[in-house]
């Protein structure tokens, strides 16, 4: 994906990530990625992508500053109904 070297593998990587309102940063274990003897490790765009949007879109557990990768994709969606309606 990166360079013309053609075995890439499939493997996982534990990473740092910055939440979307930017007041803390949570560790996410396990998450699918890639790694090639040139490029090193690294994860695709989508899967940046589906990091971010879960982060934004997902109930994150609760007190918790680490997790893996499965529990946040098994994260329930947020209601954002009940918090406008709580707001009111």
């Amino acid at each position: 994906m990166w360079c013309d070297n053609t075995e890439v593998k499939e493997t996982t990587k534990d990473c740092y990530w910055i939440l979307p309102d930017g007041t803390d940063a949570v560790h996410i274990l396990e998450i699918p990625a890639f790694t090639c003897v040139n490029c090193g490790s690294y994860l695709s765009d989508e899967m940046n992508h589906d990091i971010d949007m879960s982060l934004y879109a997902r109930e994150l557990p609760k007190g918790k500053k680490e997790f893996t990768y499965k529990e946040l994709m098994s994260a329930q969606y947020k209601n954002i109904f009940a918090l406008k309606q709580s707001e009111s």
